[in-house]
């Protein structure tokens, strides 16, 4: 039985974004590009989601991080915000609309990895967690 890949969405309107994503990605996820938020959230209520990618010059990028976070298909799913900015106060801000990390400019592939690696550790994390869970609430009924 051939396993599917992954799914992860990239929402920008940059073509030299798209670009490094398609190189970067295709090998390991299949990859759904959308150059608006409405598109995107169309997506994500319609898609089991694995990773979500949202260039910060999007209109209301912060604001798409919120609206596709509070759903519960996405409730789990890493969103990284592709920034330039270092400011505390705006990652503060991404990070309470439900960013999981930052992807700074220029785009660098070992920093990509870098953020593929944590996303899966947290998705067994987040497993671990959650059997632990069902466990307990089996055995006090």
């Amino acid at each position: 039985m051939i396993q599917e890949k992954p799914l992860a969405l990239v929402v920008t309107e940059n073509l030299n974004t798209k670009l490094f994503f398609r190189k970067n990605l295709e090998d390991r996820f299949h990859v759904i590009e959308k150059k608006e938020a409405d598109k995107a959230i169309e997506i994500a209520e319609t898609t089991n989601l694995d990773l979500v990618f949202i260039d910060e010059k999007i209109e209301n990028a912060i604001d798409l991080c919120f609206q596709l976070k509070k759903r519960k298909r996405l409730f789990t799913t890493p969103i990284i915000l592709i920034t330039k900015s270092i400011k505390k106060a705006y990652r503060d801000k991404a990070t309470k609309a439900g960013v999981f990390d930052f992807l700074f400019l220029s785009l660098d592939v070992d920093q990509l990895n870098q953020l593929l690696e944590k996303c899966e550790e947290d998705k067994k994390r987040r497993k671990k967690v959650s059997s632990i869970s069902f466990k307990l609430k089996k055995n006090n009924p």
